[in-house]
C-alpha cells in the first residue's frame, strides 16, 4: 500500500509537537482493522537525544517489519515519540509489548484499544484546514528568509480571506475585529467560487508559532461563514543596524 506522508507542526498536551500522517490510508483499510495500536518511546531526559532518536527509528523499523499492523502516523514531542498503527488482530498488542521489552535505552510503552471508527486517525492525526495551512506558513516564512528577511521584527501582516457572498464577508469582519484584527481593503474575484474577499491586518513577527496561531484563528472563524483563508503576505524586513 503506497504511503503519502505529510508532516506538520501542531501541539500535544499544550506543547509543540511534530505530527506525521499517512494521507493515503483508504477507508476500507481502517474499517477492517478495528484496533488501534500504539508504541511510545520516551526519553529519560527533558528531550530526546540523538542516540535515543536512533533507537526510536530502529524500534519503528522493527515494529513495521514484525507486527501485523498498518502504520498510519506518529507524533514527536520534545521528550517522546508515539507511533500509531491499526490492526485486525488483538494479539498484536501483546506482540508490541514483547517488542519494547527488549529496549534498554528508552522508556517504552505499548497498548491496544478498540477504535472501529478510526477516531485516532481521523480526529487526532489527520489534518484539518488549520493544520494543513501550517505547512504553507512554513514555506512562506522559509521563502521570506531566503530573500533576506530577519523574521523577528514585527510588521503588518495581511491575511486574505474569501467568502461566497458579500454579506457573509461583512459578518465575518465584525467577529475578526473582536478577535484583535484590523480590517483592510475588500477584494472581488468574480471568476472564483469564493469571490468576496477581505484582508485582515495584524502587527506580528514572523516566528512560525505566532503565524500558526493567527492563521488557525482566522481559518476557524472564517469557516463559520463559509469562508477560506487563501494566503498572507507582508513587507520584507532586514536586520536592524
Amino acid at each position: 500500500m503506497a504511503q503519502e506522508l505529510f508532516t506538520y507542526d501542531w501541539h500535544m498536551d499544550d506543547a509543540p509537537a511534530i505530527f506525521q500522517v499517512d494521507m493515503a490510508v483508504p477507508a476500507e483499510a481502517l474499517s477492517c482493522r478495528p484496533y488501534m495500536l500504539y508504541i511510545q518511546g520516551k526519553s529519560r531526559k527533558e528531550a530526546l537525544t540523538p542516540r535515543e532518536e536512533r533507537h526510536l527509528a530502529a524500534l519503528f523499523k522493527k515494529a513495521e517489519k514484525t507486527l501485523d499492523a498498518l502504520f498510519v502516523g506518529s507524533i514527536h514531542a520534545a521528550a517522546r515519540q508515539v507511533f500509531f498503527f491499526y490492526t485486525d488482530d488483538a494479539e498484536q498488542g501483546s506482540q508490541a509489548k514483547a517488542l519494547i521489552a527488549q529496549e534498554k535505552v528508552l522508556d517504552c510503552t505499548a497498548g491496544l484499544r478498540d477504535d472501529p471508527a478510526g477516531d485516532t486517525y481521523h480526529k487526532l492525526l489527520y489534518p484539518d484546514a488549520a493544520r494543513l495551512f501550517t505547512q504553507q506558513n512554513r514555506q512562506q516564512i522559509d521563502l521570506l528568509k531566503k530573500h533576506g528577511d530577519a523574521l523577528t521584527p514585527a510588521r503588518r501582516v495581511a491575511f486574505h480571506v474569501f467568502f461566497p457572498s458579500e454579506p457573509l464577508a461583512l459578518r465575518f469582519t465584525e467577529d475578526a475585529r473582536q478577535s484583535g484584527f484590523a480590517v483592510g481593503e475588500s477584494e472581488f474575484a468574480p471568476e472564483q467560487e469564493l469571490g468576496y474577499g477581505i484582508s485582515l491586518l495584524r502587527i506580528a513577527p514572523l516566528d512560525k508559532g505566532t503565524i500558526d496561531q493567527l492563521t488557525t484563528c482566522i481559518i476557524r472563524l472564517a469557516a463559520q461563514y463559509g469562508g477560506s483563508l487563501t494566503y498572507w503576505n507582508c513587507p520584507i524586513m532586514g536586520k536592524r543596524r
